[in-house]
């Protein structure tokens, strides 16, 4: 009896260590081959990191059965959250006319897209792939510590995203 207890007291250790992990630090991404499912419902990850990610490139890549957009960021990955709205807008709170049916909102924080003198860290702008499902990338803002782009797509499928280091990189999975 005293041995079984001790097996259900450390099964019960384990799961609390195994929830505070969750807790604390998040689900793991995997890698970039993940097999994680794509989902239609918001994807967010908050984080705090000592200095604030910086944007350095931003492309769109064809893959087998899915398109990716990838940002990259010189120091630690910044949090995210990528969403479906109805329209994409700007930091004033303006229309931006984007190509596509369906919309990605993107939005990195805390992060910055320019240096300290105020120039831009990537080639700002409008990126056009002409890939099956993604249809357009704009850049829609940089304020207070915040930088968020919107994607067109061909429809509202489902994406993921997935976390990438060596350097830090922010990958949106849309499926075909």
């Amino acid at each position: 009896m005293r041995t079984m207890a001790k097996a259900v007291g450390l099964l019960l250790a384990i799961a609390f260590v195994a929830g505070f992990w969750q807790a604390r630090y998040g689900e793991d991404d995997g890698p970039a081959g993940s097999s994680r499912p794509f989902r239609t419902a918001p994807v967010e990850r908050s984080r705090s990191p000592r200095t604030t990610p910086e944007l350095l490139s931003v492309e769109a890549v064809e893959r087998d059965g899915s398109d990716r957009v990838v940002f990259t960021f010189q120091g630690p990955a910044p949090g995210y959250r990528v969403r479906y709205v109805p329209k994409v807008t700007g930091q004033s709170g303006r229309r931006l006319p984007v190509a596509g049916e369906a919309f990605l909102e993107v939005r990195f924080d805390p992060a910055r897209a320019h240096d300290p003198a105020g120039r831009p860290t990537f080639a700002p702008g409008t990126l056009s792939p002409g890939s099956p499902v993604v249809r357009q990338v704009r850049f829609a803002g940089d304020f207070e510590g915040r930088v968020w782009f919107g994607i067109g797509l061909a429809g509202r499928g489902g994406f993921r995203v997935v976390e990438l280091a060596d350097p830090a990189r922010v990958a949106i999975d849309v499926a075909g």
